[in-house]
Parts: C-alpha cells; structure tokens; sequence
C-alpha cells in the first residue's frame, strides 16, 4: 500500500489541490493515549482516492500546517471518520476545527446492527464483516511517543484507506434498509457529543464534601438504628489491620429477610416496593435510609471525585452515542445521567466564576410523541389547546373537574401516563406510582384507573390493540431508527415504547446537531441526559442562550411531530438544580 510520510507544511501542498476537489476524504488520527487533555496527538492520515494515503506527523507538522487542515475540513466534502468524537476532540485540542458533514463507519455499523450486521462496531469486525479483510490491530498498542516505525506508519496508513472502503461499503446498505436519513442525524449529532466530552462539567468539590460527610452520618444514624433491633456486630481485624463486621450483611436478601421476620415484618421480598407497606416501622425506615445513604456513598459520592481530569479539573463522561436499541444515549465515567435528582446533588453540579448554566428539557415528550404515533385526537387537541395532560388524565380518570384536581392526584397522574402509554399493567402500574413518584396505590385503584385511561384515549388504545393483534417483525421511530423482532423473542411492550423512546431520542440528537453549529464559541455544550440539554454560558449571555437553546430544540421537535406542539422549558442558572 502507497503512503507519503508528511512532515511539513510543504510537502503537504502538492496534494493539496487534488485533496480539495475530493468528494470524500478519510480521516484517521494516531494518539499518545485516550484522553485529549492529557496526551498528545501523533499522526493524522488522510486519504482520498486516487492518492496514497497521506501521513501527517503533527510533531513537525503542527502548528503551521493547521490552517492547510483547517481548509480541507470545511463543508465542501465528507470526512469519512471511524469512531468521529475521538477525532474530533483531538483535532479540537489542537485547534483544528471541522464543519459537517461528516460519516462515522461506526455510527453506521450500529445502525446495521438491526438489519442483520454484526453487534461489535470496531473496524477489526467491519472489515471483516462488510470487506472480508482481516485487519491487525496489534500496531495500536503500542507506543506513538517516540520514533515511528515503518510497521507503525503503514498501519496508521491502512486504518484510514480501510475507512474510506468501509464507507463504500456500508452506502448501499444503508440505502437498502432505509436508514439514511437516521445515519445523517446521528453524523451530525456526533459533532455535539465530542464538544459534550470534550468540554465537561465543573464539580464544586467543597459543596461535594460537605454532602458526602452528611451522607457518611445519615448512613451511621440509620445503621445505630438498625444495630436497636439487630444487635452490633462483631468486629474482626483483617491481616491489613482493617477491621469488619461479622455476622451481619445487610446487603443479603436473605440475611434481611430473617431479620425482618424476626421483628414480626412478614414481607417474602425486601424490595423498596415490597417493604412499602411497612415504612412507619422504624426498622423498615432505618433500612431504607440505609440503602439510600449506601448507594449515593458507593455510586456518587466516593468514587466521582476520582473521576476528575487533572488537567481540567472538570468530569468529562463518555457518552455512547447509540447505547440503545431506541437510539438513546448511554453514558459513563461519571454517569451524569443517573445523577441523583434532590438539590444537594444538582447544587454541586454547576458554572465557574463569571460563568452560568443554561438547561432545558423537553416536556412530557414521550407522550406528545406516543400521541402523534396513535394519533389520538384527544390528547393531540390537549397539546394543541396547551392543556396540562397530567391534569387532564387525573381528570378522566378519578372523574373529577379539572379545577379540583390535587397535587397528589396530579402525580398520580404521572405515573397513569408514562405507565400505561406503554400498557403496564395493573400490578406494574401500582409499583410504578410507589416506586418513582411516592403515590400509594392500591392494586383495585391501579386496575380503575388503567380501565378509564383506555377508555378516555381511544388513539392509545386502539395502537396497541393494532400491535397486539399482528405483532410487527420490525419498528421504526420518525427518523426511520430500525428495530426489529426474531419469531420468538416479541416483546409486545418494547413495539409500543422503542419507536416512542427512540423518536424522543432522535428529536433531542436533532436539537443537539444544530446546536454544536449554532453556538458561539464561549458558550459550551457540557451534557445532556435523555430529553434534558445543559449548556454553560458567560452569564452576560445567558438569556440569549436560553433563548436560542429553546427555539433550537421546538425548531427539531417539530421535524418530526407534525401534529402535536413541541415545548422546551428553559431555565438559568448558577448550577444544575435550577431547572
């Protein structure tokens, strides 16, 4: 295979012209590590056909050669990435900015995954897959610091002419399963996840201290109280002079259980869900308190400040672009999407000096999605009359007026609507109310109130009657997002929730593509979690931001919901529990 190794901005010019005039161009990138804040980029390649693959050693390349690569990645052709956010980010560390639009093979590949393609989206396996070529990754590992190797410079040259045949490849595939206009938003969605990574969030770490010393207390309170009826275990020193108690492990379904038992609680499970029932009993309220202390210590509170980038001083999760069948989001290190919801966590989450959060969220978006898919007329006419629909369902369903509805009712209401426009069932419906909005609910209540929600949204109802009587083998969301179903495995709830979950997914990837083009450079994208996006601003620019950060996300809703008005709630402010 032909290569030129490129050290200067010289030797790059005589390619430049025909570089130029290329549709589509590969772009492949070499880096001392994985973290673009702390390692350095090496080598980026280039390769568009007709040329040999052109590798670029950014250690005397860059920075004089930065305006030539500034040039080339203009919107005038397709830059064919494998794995787009980590080029991205790189080439943004380095000053090196890029337009769309772009296509990501391994975007694509994910998308494929639903009409038969393999589930590892790594170019090892797509070569194999869609070129029948085996591709060695073995020059990866190894060190990109120092002199390079011939062996090194023709690997680096293979990854990006592979890129650009895995582009020709997955095309026609893509065209054939109807995908493209969903592989379009996910392309120019990456641009918005690269900045989210890349940029992260500011953590104020006093305030973080000060929760997890709390935290550590209400842990110790609850454990004192448990110790009433347990007894205090015995403490055993380790060989590491560490001492552990023995005999007690309240993390043990079974050791719980007998305790319970042994204090007259008869409860055959020792779920939130199935002590419920029991919350007034202070050893049922001591545990709970327990669970709730013990998971914020072990989830959050202990391990994120380790999470820290030290350059930065900020967190900077991952997030997978596709990390699930409907096309949401996954994210981790740190998981900013489980973030706990009480302001004492939000607080701690917030904007530097001089510096403030614009945050926004789409409101009740599954549901206004799930009345499009049904069209159902009532609850289309409800959005369209900016009714409240929590209300209303509490309404229809308790058949009381509108004006005498109660918080309470209202909440319970909640649940009715996100439950049951996936058709939970009764008993679901009931844990559901408990569980995620504290609404007791007894299981004849919970049958009541599912019987009476059908009967008010008929559009609802006769959907899922549709997909129970002839089960598709495949859905799709408004973008044409794939799913589909082998004979066999139909799960009949995820037909009705992965087209609504996934086209609320894709209304918020829209929103969040035509952001990462239209903010100014001082204002950040620094995360998103399901239908919420969160932007830091300088504070002289926050109502500006939240002006546009609005009329960006109803400007994608309503690409994709014809009938049903699309609203975001906007909000400013210093930190992250002012939404």
């Amino acid at each position: 295979m032909e290569y030129r190794l490129i050290l200067s901005k010289k030797e790059l010019k005589p390619y430049f012209p025909q570089l130029m005039q290329a549709r589509q161009l590969a772009v492949d990138t070499e880096t001392t590590g994985l973290d673009p804040h702390t390692n350095r980029l090496r080598l980026i390649q280039l390769y568009a056909k007709g040329l040999p693959v052109l590798v670029l050693d950014c250690t005397s390349f860059l920075p004089e050669g930065k305006g030539l690569l500034i040039e080339l990645f203009d919107e005038k052709r397709v830059k064919v990435f494998q794995n787009a956010k980590f080029d991205l980010q790189f080439l943004q560390a380095n000053g090196i900015g890029a337009m769309p639009p772009v296509f990501d093979t391994m975007l694509a590949g994910a998308l494929l995954r639903s009409s038969g393609g393999p589930r590892s989206v790594s170019m090892k396996t797509l070569a194999e897959y869609y070129l029948d070529e085996e591709v060695s990754k073995e020059e990866r590992a190894t060190d990109w610091s120092g002199t390079l190797g011939e062996e090194q410079l023709l690997y680096a040259a293979k990854d990006a002419q592979i890129t650009l045949r895995l582009r020709e490849a997955l095309v026609p595939h893509l065209v054939k399963n109807r995908l493209t206009e969903v592989a379009k938003l996910e392309f120019d969605c990456v641009f918005a996840v690269a900045q989210m990574e890349y940029h992260g969030v500011f953590l104020d770490m006093q305030k973080w201290a000060l929760l997890e010393k709390k935290t550590q207390q209400e842990l110790d309170q609850a454990l004192e109280q448990i110790y009433q009826y347990t007894g205090r275990p015995v403490a055993q020193t380790t060989l590491w002079g560490e001492e552990i108690s023995v005999g007690l492990n309240l993390d043990s379904p079974k050791q719980l259980q007998e305790i319970l038992h042994a204090n007259g609680i008869r409860t055959d499970a020792t779920s939130k869900h199935a002590l419920a029932e029991y919350q007034d009993h202070p050893l049922v309220r001591a545990l709970l308190e327990y669970r709730k202390a013990a998971k914020a210590l072990n989830s959050f509170l202990l391990p994120i400040p380790q999470m820290r980038n030290p350059v930065t001083q900020r967190l900077h999760a991952h997030y997978g672009q596709i990390g699930a069948p409907s096309g949401r989001m996954s994210c981790g290190g740190p998981n900013i999407q489980q973030i706990p919801r009480e302001h004492a966590f939000r607080e701690c989450f917030c904007a530097p000096q001089g510096r403030t959060l614009v945050i926004a969220d789409y409101s009740q978006i599954e549901l206004r999605v799930a009345a499009e898919i049904a069209g159902d007329h009532r609850m289309i006419a409800a959005y369209r009359q900016g009714q409240d629909l929590h209300r209303l369902t509490a309404s229809l369903v308790s058949g009381k007026p509108l004006g005498l509805i109660t918080k309470q009712e209202r909440q319970a209401a909640k649940a009715i609507n996100f439950g049951l426009i996936y058709s939970m069932g009764a008993k679901g419906l009931q844990a559901y109310a408990q569980e995620t909005y504290g609404v007791p609910m007894s299981l004849e209540q919970a049958e009541r109130f599912r019987r009476r929600f059908f009967e008010a949204y008929t559009g609802i109802r006769e959907w899922h009657e549709r997909i129970r009587r002839n089960p598709p083998r495949e859905t799709r969301t408004m973008s044409g997002r794939k799913n589909t179903y082998p004979v066999g495995k139909i799960g009949i709830s995820g037909m009705y929730n992965t087209p609504v979950q996934g086209t609320a997914a894709d209304i918020a990837k829209k929103a969040l593509g035509m952001l990462a083009q239209r903010l100014p450079e001082d204002t950040l994208l620094i995360g998103m979690v399901h239908d919420e996006i969160l932007l830091e601003a300088p504070e002289e620019q926050g109502e500006a931001m939240a002006e546009l950060l609005k009329s960006t996300m109803e400007e994608a809703g309503a690409c994709y919901l014809k009938r049903v008005p699309v609203v975001a709630e906007v909000s400013i402010s210093p930190d992250w529990s002012g939404k």
